[in-house]
Parts: C-alpha cells; structure tokens; sequence
C-alpha cells in the first residue's frame, strides 16, 4: 500500500529534522495566516446580535452597544494586538530554548472582571479541546516533541486551546467591556476559532511531520506487523467513537501491519493473506496513522467488521461468478486473490460509468451497497480477463467494500437526502472504494483530507430538493464537486481537499442568507406571539369592562369588535403604557358606564359624556378601516340605543382566544407529547432544556427515523417558547422547554452540536458491528 503521508515517524526522520528554528518560524506564518484575523470576525456578528436584542428589548443593552463602538473604532489596533501575542507565543518557544526551568511568575490579585474574563476563557478552553480532540491529538503530540528537542519547560503551547483562548483576555485588556457584551465576544470567538481549528491542527500536524517530528510507536518494526498494546485495564482513554466500546470483556484485537497481513480473530474464517505484489510491505505497517491509539482503533474495528461478515455468512474468498457456457472450476483449485492494485485498476475503469444501482442500492439500505459494490467489482474484474476459476476477492479488498459500503449507507440512514443527493452520493462509491484500497486511514483519521468532501457533500444536498435558486445553485455546485473528483482523482488526496473547498465556498456564502432567514422567522414567529398575546389583553380588557353588566346590543358589538379591535392594535403599535391606549381603555370603560345611566334615563348626563368621547370614537373607528361617513352612522347606532331606556339589554359574552401560537403549530415532531400531558416530565431533563440559550444546537428524530440537525434561532420573551430552525434558517418547531423534555424522554432529542456526517456515519458503522457481533 502506498503512504500518503507517514504520520507515524520513522528512522530516516528522526535524522533529517528540520532546523528548529527555520520551523518555529514556518509554524508562526501558518497560525499567522490562519488564525490572525480571527478578532475581525467578532465585532459584526456581535453588533448584528445586540441590535435583535436592542428591538425585542429596546434599552436593555445601551452600554454594551456603547462599548461595542468604541471597540470597533479600535478594531485594526486590536487586530494587531491580538497578532502579536500570537507571534510572541511562538518566539517564546526559542527564547526559552535550553531553560532548565521556567520562570517565576510574580503573583498578584485579579479584579472581579479579571477573574470573569479568565473563568470564560478557560469554558471556552474546554469545550475546543474536547470539540476538537480529534485533530489536535496528533498536532499537539508532535509539538511536544519539537518543544522537548528545543529544551522548552514542559508548559502550555502556542497550539493549545487554553493559549488561544486567553489571547482574546490579553488582547481585551484596558478595553470597557460589559459582562453582556464579554459573553458575547466570547461566544462569538469560540464559535470563529471552531471554524478553523480543524484545519490548522491539520496543518500543524503535517508540517511537524514533515519536518521529521513524528510519532514513534513503541516496539514498531519495519520488517513485520507488531500487535498494538491493550490498554490498561483501569484506562479512561476514550475510544474512537464515543457511546460506543468494544463488548465487555472482548479482548484487543491486534492491529494489522497493512492490509496484505491482516489481523485474525480467533475463530475466523479467513486466514492470513501473504503479502500481494499490489502492496508497498511490511514497510508502511503504519502509513496513514497518526498515533498508537488510530492503529489500535484500525485493529479492533477490522476484528469487529471480520466478526460481523462471519455472523453474516459472507465467505472469506468471494470467487467470480461463471459466464454462461463457461466450465466449471477445477475441484480443489487455487483461488489467488485479486492483487490490490488490480482491484483499483477495476475501479478506475468503472469510475466515470453509469452508477444508478449504486443510488438504488443506498435508497433502500440493509446492506444493498455492499453487493452492489462487490456485484460491480467482480463483474468488472472479468472484464480485464482475470480469470474466474483461479480469482477471488482477498479479505483485505473485502474490508474495504464493507467498509464503504457501510459508511455511505450510514450517512443515508441519518441524514435525510432526496434522490439527487443519493445520486450524487452514489457517484463517489467508487473513488472512495479506490482510496480506502490505497488509504486505510480514512476510517480511523479525523482530520483525514477526504473526510471533509463528505462532510461538505452532506451538508449541502441534506433536505434539499433544489426548491429555491440558492438551493439549485448549492446542488449545481456539489454535482461539479463530484465530477472533478471522478475525472481527476488517481491518487492525490488535494483533489478532494480542492473539491471540498469550492463547495464550502458556496456553503459559507450562503451562510449569510441562512442567517437572514433565522432572523425572518424569529420576527415572523415573534409577531404572531404579540398578535396573540396583544389579542388575549384586549379578550381580558373586555370582560373586565363589562363584567357582568346588562348592555345593549349597539353598545356589546361595539365593544366586541371595533373597541377590541382598537385595543390590540393600540397594544401593537403604542404598547400598553401608551396615552393612545390608555385613552382607548378608558374609552371602553366609559361606554358601559354611560350605558348603564342609559337604563336610569339620566340623558342629560348620558350627552355630555357621549360629547367629550367624540374624539376617542373616532380614532377607534378609524383604527378598524371605517371612513367619516361610516365613523358617523356608527356612533348615531350607539347614540340611538342609548337614547332609549327601555331597550333590551343583555350580558356580553367574550370570544375566548386560543392560546398563544397554539393554533400556529402542527408539527408532527410536537405529536408525540400532545397525549402524553399526564407524564411525568423529568425535572433533569427539563432543567437542560431550559438552558438552552440563543445558537445552541439540537438533533431530533423525525417520525422516519433521520436525525435533523436543529438551531435555537429565537426564544420567546412573552412565553419563552423556542423556535427551532434548520440548517437553512427554515422554522422546524416552536415548543415549550416541557414539550422538548418529553421529546428527550422519548430519545427523539439529544441536546448538543452534532457530529460531522463522516463521524456521525463511522459512530453508525461501529454500533451496527457491535450489535451484530
């Protein structure tokens, strides 16, 4: 198999090191280029989210928006600040070069905004760290190894979250900030630095790597396959896919040298394969690792994925089937198995052909793909004349099609892709059987560069028909993704790094336009909720006015539709502490009054009231689209009624209004709670909901099992109901923090960001091995 990158270090490396200096250097331009304008990211985005609080809440965040201000009129000498504590971290790595000790640091008190600023930078610190385990483990690895050669005291490095996050500490200092305002900076930088931090550890990690500063794996040797330690029995080292472990007392499976010498579990049908001519050796045992623990986790998921195909009753050797009229294998023949290199000549000749019953295969799931895929190999194989007597499929080319085969349903089962997103799926089959066959480490390798395209791929066909011009432009742009990937991959990885990065484009430009359409449905779904709520004070207005009093009928439908008319409208535009709707309550309160002395014959008192609320019956009328002339017949009805008497009079009784949003919401995610009001609600589960703040992230399985992946883009100041949107800033669900318990309780809602698509789908991979073995 051939190395794209030996991560896992060798000899040779060891002794052409890079000078430390020239790669300090290099090191600082990338964290330069990559992370320096990281501080010019937060200032927008912050002011967007205080002016949505400033009109939901007019008032409530002038200071924070006065020291917003002053910090954006210094945002280019912030900038610079914070690129310098950048650079100086890194140059402390050489003037601290062959220090026996660190320095002492002087102690002093901190101020209570000191100490908040730190508390936040150490929660922002935490959370990148296990957000980001993944790509930092082998960066961070690796600069400890360039810090030890330099003679560096055993401290924080300039890569580490905890560094990072006390950057914007140090760069905010002298600088007013508000607590408001500091949360919001705050959140705003994890969320900036989240967006790359992937990459750069990535980065980081190849040019340590390249520079000679690699992982050695203990006990690795060159000339032959070496079983990976077990862990030790009281480790809490987390395993590949979190939730996931390897059944209870299941031992370590050895770990393969490649995939010629693959490791076998005890009891499996498949023995052990001499090296093929298609492979680099026992060489690259390690090639496409990055660490002791990838190797290890590569072992015991091929032991589970061998397990599971015994379970299956799939055979160790799949053999070509015979054209017809062809005769039959020679009883007791040798099958040799398809050399790797032939079995990638196979893909590449089938890479660009039709590949239909590949997205048929992935429509209907429960292992389609994989005969599919092994269907087409072994057809194509024949074609390129190999014959079917004496050729089979090797259980390391079969760990390969399972494996993608498994993958790329996973992704279908949890993500919801209409059928042009299952085609474009279907299209990368093979390419990405062709580089798993050359690449094992994309299985186990997080910041593996093909990792991403699927990941970007996901993202933008997931729940998109191509409805919208923006929707048919993302689908567009992830169909000519797939295509440079086909016509031009061979074995360069940058293809799908190149692939991936034109189609994030687009996906980041859009971005903005999701961001409208979260703020469209927060105001929309906030305007409704005033609607109802302004509707609900004037239905309580009225039957407070007319309590249990006798009117007449002019009087009670005036006061039913124009006046409560009049006051919702009041509400909406004035707000209740307005003189305007102060005038229209104690308009309504006056006409009951004047009615009731109607029924006593008091009409001299009756005419002089009916006089001073002139003006207030007017803009009352007017309020509900009646001009002078229609204003005017109506107050000569009330004027008419209340001349008499003895006209009948009767009880007014008030329309009920639904509950606020109530008849709004038919989400068939809301369905399972609407019966279930008599259950218990979780008062753990209930207290997670209820802290779920502004821009946190939900996964809910809708009714045909697919996981969505959902935003809080807006919680409700009136009823603190949440409204929840998609990925495209479409509304999902309004519900109350009881509503998503019960939710929770039924395991339809699991609160936190969710995994990448590939992760997500390897997590999926994992669990269906593990039930099936």
């Amino acid at each position: 198999m051939t190395s794209p990158l030996d991560k896992a270090g060798s000899g040779a490396a060891l002794h052409s090191r890079q000078t430390p200096t020239f790669l300090v250097e290099s090191l600082k331009r990338t964290a330069l280029d990559q992370l320096g304008g990281i501080v010019r990211g937060l200032i927008k985005p912050t002011e967007l989210t205080l002016h949505e609080i400033e009109l939901e809440s007019p008032g409530t965040r002038r200071a924070d928006q006065e020291s917003l201000a002053l910090i954006k009129q210094r945002e280019a000498a912030l900038v610079m600040r914070y690129r310098q504590l950048l650079a100086d971290s890194f140059d402390q790595l050489l003037s601290q070069a062959g220090v026996a000790g660190q320095a002492k640091t002087a102690l002093s008190l901190l101020s209570e905004e000191e100490l908040d600023q730190h508390l936040d930078a150490q929660r922002i610190a935490a959370t990148l760290r296990i957000r980001h385990a993944r790509a930092l483990l082998g960066a961070e690895a690796r600069f400890a190894t360039l810090a030890r050669s330099l003679g560096v005291p055993d401290t924080k490095h300039p890569i580490d979250p905890e560094r990072l996050a006390e950057l914007l500490v140090k760069t905010l200092q002298g600088q007013t900030v508000p607590d408001g305002l500091r949360d919001l900076l705050f959140k705003q930088y994890q969320a900036e630095l989240s967006h790359v931090l992937d990459a750069f550890y990535s980065q980081i990690d190849t040019l340590l790597g390249a520079a000679g500063y690699g992982l050695h794996v203990p006990g690795m040797a060159a000339s032959r396959p070496v079983a990976a330690p077990a862990p030790a029995a009281s480790s809490t080292e987390p395993m590949m896919w979190e939730q996931v472990a390897p059944r209870h007392g299941a031992p370590a499976a050895p770990a393969p040298a490649s995939y010629a010498a693959p490791a076998v579990p005890a009891g499996s049908p498949y023995p052990p394969a001499a090296p093929a001519a298609g492979h680099a050796g026992a060489a690259s045992a390690y090639a496409g690792v990055a660490s002791e623990q990838l190797v290890r986790e590569l072992g015991l998921l091929r032991e589970q994925l061998h397990q599971w195909r015994q379970q299956a009753g799939i055979t160790g050797h799949s053999t070509l089937p015979r054209a017809p009229g062809q005769e039959a294998p020679i009883p007791g023949a040798q099958r040799r198995p398809l050399r790797t290199d032939e079995l990638r000549s196979v893909a590449s000749l089938l890479q660009g052909e039709d590949t239909s019953h590949f997205a048929e295969a992935l429509a209907h799931g429960g292992g389609h793909l994989q005969t599919a895929l092994r269907n087409e190999m072994l057809e194509g194989a024949r074609k390129l004349g190999l014959d079917p007597q004496y050729t089979s499929l090797s259980p390391e080319e079969q760990d390969a099609i399972d494996l993608i085969g498994l993958l790329f349903e996973a992704i279908c089962d949890v993500h919801r892709l209409w059928e042009e997103g299952r085609n474009l799926l279907g299209r990368l089959v093979l390419p990405y059987l062709k580089l798993a066959l050359h690449d094992d480490s994309l299985f186990v390798q997080p910041t593996h560069p093909a990792r991403r395209l699927l990941d970007v791929l996901t993202e933008a066909c997931e729940s998109n028909r191509g409805a919208s011009p923006h929707d048919r432009e993302l689908l567009d742009r992830a169909q000519q993704a797939v295509e440079r990937v086909i016509a031009e991959y061979q074995e360069d990885l940058s293809v799908f790094e190149m692939a991936a990065s034109e189609l994030n484009e687009l996906v980041q430009q859009q971005r903005r336009r999701i961001e409208l359409a979260e703020r469209r449905a927060a105001e929309a779904a906030f305007g409704r909720e005033r609607l109802m709520q302004a509707r609900q004070d004037a239905a309580d207005a009225l039957s407070q006015c007319v309590r249990e009093y006798k009117l007449t009928a002019p009087v009670r439908q005036f006061l039913s539709e124009h006046w409560q008319h009049h006051v919702v409208q009041t509400l909406l535009r004035d707000g209740a502490d307005s003189a305007r709707h102060i005038g229209a309550m104690n308009l309504g309160q006056a006409l009951v009054e004047i009615d009731i002395a109607a029924a006593s014959a008091q009409g001299a008192v009756i005419a002089d009231r009916l006089l001073l609320l002139m003006p207030l019956l007017r803009d009352c009328l007017a309020s509900s689209g009646l001009d002078a002339s229609a204003a005017d017949e109506a107050i000569a009805r009330l004027v008419r009624a209340l001349a008499w008497p003895d006209v009948p009079r009767s009880i007014v009784t008030p329309i009920a209004v639904a509950a606020p949003l109530e008849a709004a919401e038919n989400d068939s995610a809301l369905r399972l709670v609407d019966h279930a009001e008599q259950r218990q609600i979780n008062q753990d589960a209930l207290s997670a909901m209820r802290r779920l703040s502004l821009g946190d992230w939900v996964r809910l399985i809708d009714d045909e099992g697919f996981e969505r992946a959902l935003k809080i883009a807006w919680i409700s100041p009136l009823t603190s109901r949440f409204l929840i949107v998609n990925r495209r800033g479409v509304r999902e669900l309004v519900a109350t923090a009881e509503q998503l318990a019960l939710l929770a309780q039924a395991g339809r809602l699991i609160v936190g960001l969710p995994d990448a698509p590939f992760e997500g789908a390897m997590k999926q991979v994992w669990k269906h091995l593990q039930r099936a073995a």
